[in-house]
């Protein structure tokens, strides 16, 4: 209930979301992934969670609201199973187990995300229970339990539905691979010593000892070659169809964020600087900054023999892994730590561990008194924890949802941002809806709200769903998301009806200066002010450029017949944009 209410404090849509929206109705009502109908191209990265809307969108039920309710619940489903990884961690002690969901229900990027419309919880949903999923199934090997089988199959299962639901669940899938074969490895390497004891350390049995196909039987063993199966069944048709489908191996959103020269080369090292100020925020916000000593002691803490280890490893290499790719890729845009949420249970999991292992050390004590006074001191630290821990979070949480702080920090949107921007476009678009043509094209900024409430055909200038800017434009931002930018010459190719990239939110109906119009007027299009009053960002006054010969009316508009530019002024960023504006 803690958690529910928490997000409930959210309860918003980002922009971002409703890109999967119009995926999901379009497959929905006209049976194409795609976000122009006609043309296929992947400008979605969550294909499980778009498909799990259409069929809901199919049914009914709205994306708006089948999207947070979705989203409640993955994160509601983390904390069931946060607690029971946690008990199994740390046996016979339910009270220790209860510590990661109230960390979790308690945080503010917990709560935010598990709103916002996106996949996100699902995600963390998805990797924590493969690695659950994993002690199981290390358990009932070890013990061989007959439902061993079923229970590597299931983990590949898991690990596959994850990387339909985000690129990074590859990630997953690659640091379990590698953890279970040096597993295997440390595991054959002693057999073999025990097998010949005058052996050197470095021995490799001979063929007579072991063939190949023993060494790959041993490395792989045929349990855990369910879980490769469970995850090929799952990745590999999809794979499969992406190829045929669209037409390459990888989303869009890949070739928009991660792929492509630097212009310049120096962009690349400030994206490294970006994404480790991100994290750095992450730590900060979070406590972990002066708590993490307790969580990575807690995990180092379990022993290679020890039973826990095949789970804590992998858990480590997991988070070290995932931290040096988000650092990588600048971060995120979008505050309160949407991309490291599969890390919030696995640091609130080796917090525990953490407190669990000084408390066993205090039991450890010379005398019961001793004894007594050691463990009621960690008893008191963790109420301590969890206290300031609470106390932080909700001023957090009060502070990203302030209207009058709507300011990006190093190019990171705070929720209140996320919230009016979306908003905003939202009631564009609807206002735009009765007034566009099913020919009509336009060229955004932001690919969500605008394009979904108006349903018109559009690209947007980074890149998302346009397959030629993601594949044929240079990398020129140093921002996350936001590295590419569609040159002039391609925009003006598309001819499009609308230039809606090229805006401003003012709040008089006078002509707006636009910087960006110069190109466009020289085209023959024209300054167009619609008065939208749901706005409340900027101004009640939504400025745009539209082409003249298609004499654009809609209650609310006034077209400007001239409206000077400044020579040679470029048709990209709006007028008004500061860093974030105009997504």
């Amino acid at each position: 209930m803690l958690l529910i209410w928490h997000s409930l404090r959210y309860n918003f849509v980002t922009d971002d979301a409703f890109i999967s929206f119009v995926y999901s109705r379009n497959l929905a009502e006209h049976g194409e992934l795609t976000y122009n109908l006609g043309d296929r191209v992947e400008g979605y990265s969550n294909f499980s969670w778009t498909v799990l809307l259409a069929a809901l969108h199919a049914l009914g039920i709205s994306p708006e609201l089948a999207s947070r309710v979705l989203g409640t619940a993955c994160g509601v489903g983390t904390l069931v199973v946060v607690y029971r990884l946690t008990a199994r961690m740390v046996p016979r002690s339910t009270a220790w187990a209860a510590l990661p969901p109230v960390f979790l229900a308690l945080s503010s990027g917990f709560a935010c995300w598990s709103s916002g419309g996106l996949e996100t919880q699902l995600f963390c949903l998805l990797c924590l229970g493969a690695f659950s999923q994993l002690a199981v199934a290390a358990e009932r090997s070890a013990a061989q339990d007959r439902r061993a089988a079923r229970s590597w199959l299931s983990l590949g299962g898991l690990v596959g539905a994850a990387a339909l639901t985000r690129p990074e669940g590859l990630l997953l899938a690659a640091v379990l691979a590698l953890c279970l074969t040096v597993a295997n490895l440390a595991a054959w390497r002693r057999g073999a010593r025990a097998a010949v004891p005058t052996a050197a350390p470095s021995v490799v049995p001979s063929v007579e000892r072991a063939t190949l196909r023993g060494v790959a039987a041993a490395l792989v063993p045929r349990a855990q070659r369910l879980a490769l199966l469970g995850f090929i069944a799952l990745w590999g048709p999809h794979q499969l169809w992406r190829l045929w489908y669209y037409g390459w191996p990888f989303p869009n959103t890949y070739y928009v964020k991660a792929h492509g020269p630097w212009q310049p080369p120096e962009l690349a090292s400030q994206m490294w600087r970006n994404g480790g100020y991100y994290l750095l925020t992450w730590l900060e916000q979070t406590g972990l900054l002066w708590a993490w000593p307790l969580v990575l002691g807690g995990l180092l803490a379990v022993r290679p023999r020890d039973p826990r280890f095949i789970v804590s490893a992998p858990l480590l290499a997991f988070a070290a892994a995932y931290l040096l790719y988000t650092a990588s890729v600048g971060g995120d845009f979008m505050g309160l730590h949407r991309f490291v949420m599969p890390l919030f249970p696995i640091a609130a999991l080796g917090l525990t561990l953490g407190l669990a292992g000084v408390r066993g050390l205090a039991s450890g004590a010379a005398s019961a008194p001793r004894r007594a006074w050691a463990r009621a001191g960690v008893v008191g630290v963790a109420v301590a924890l969890v206290a300031g821990f609470a106390a932080s979070q909700a001023a957090l949480t009060t502070r990203s949802l302030r209207r009058d702080r709507l300011g990006a920090d190093h190019g990171i949107d705070p929720p209140a941002f996320l919230i009016v921007y979306t908003q905003d476009r939202a009631a564009i678009g609807r206002a735009l809806a009765p007034c566009l043509a099913a020919t009509d094209f336009g060229i955004v900024g932001g690919a969500g709200a605008q394009p979904y409430y108006a349903r018109m055909r559009a690209i947007d200038v980074f890149g998302l769903v346009s397959e030629k800017v993601a594949h044929g434009e240079p990398r020129i931002r140093a921002r996350a998301g936001h590295t590419k930018w569609a040159s002039d010459a391609l925009l003006v190719a598309h001819d499009p009806t609308f230039v809606f990239s090229c805006y401003a939110l003012h709040q008089t109906p006078d002509a707006p200066a636009l910087p960006c119009a110069a190109p466009w007027l020289a085209r023959d299009y024209q300054v167009v002010t619609m008065h939208i009053p749901a706005l409340v960002q900027s101004g009640t006054y939504y400025s745009f450029l539209a082409k003249r010969r298609r004499a654009f009316t809609c209650p609310g508009a006034q077209v400007h017949a001239s409206v000077g530019a400044p020579p040679g002024a470029s048709a990209g960023e709006p007028a008004n944009a500061r860093p974030g504006a105009g997504r």
